[in-house]
């Protein structure tokens, strides 16, 4: 029982965790957004090219998509821990938990855009509650992936002790 108390307690933790790293990431201007993004843009950029002389120019061809794979990743990793925590938390049919881990993240998708529009030079965009929504929808998909995989190796062995 107190194993199951402290998982379902890390679980809700990584929620939270997750989501206050978006708040951070949301509430930064749009001139430090651009620099955080530009900052590991230029990083990823000198780890493939050595050799090569990283641009103001070049690193900004590269700001936009980088920016809505962020979105996307993030609100992954959202829907994941949100399906995680309600999985271990409720004794509910796995279709609810699932639905309210996505409905979950879209909501917090919709409050983080919200909370834009109170930052200097940004604002809500619909584009990337959608971003985020597909996002959170494969994070939560890939958790179930990941319990249907857990279940089938349990079969397995379970198949061999027998």
């Amino acid at each position: 029982m107190k194993n199951k108390i402290i998982i379902i307690v890390l679980s809700w933790l990584m929620v939270l965790a997750t989501m206050l790293i978006i708040y951070s990431f949301s509430g930064e201007t749009a001139t430090e957004s651009s620099e955080t993004s530009g900052g590991f843009i230029k990083l990823i950029l000198e780890l493939f090219l050595p050799d090569e002389k990283i641009t103001d120019e070049l690193v900004s061809k590269f700001q936009h998509p980088v920016r809505k794979i962020a979105h996307f990743t993030i609100f992954a990793l959202l829907g994941f821990c949100f399906a995680n925590a309600f999985n271990h938390t409720f004794n509910i049919k796995s279709l609810y938990k699932n639905l309210f881990s996505f409905v979950s993240s879209v909501l917090y998708a919709s409050f983080d855009e919200f909370h834009q529009s109170f930052v200097a030079n940004r604002g809500p965009s619909f584009k990337d509650v959608i971003i985020d929504s597909v996002g959170a929808l494969t994070g939560v998909l890939l958790h179930l992936l990941m319990i249907y995989l857990i279940a089938l190796i349990k079969q397995k062995k379970q198949k061999r002790h027998q």
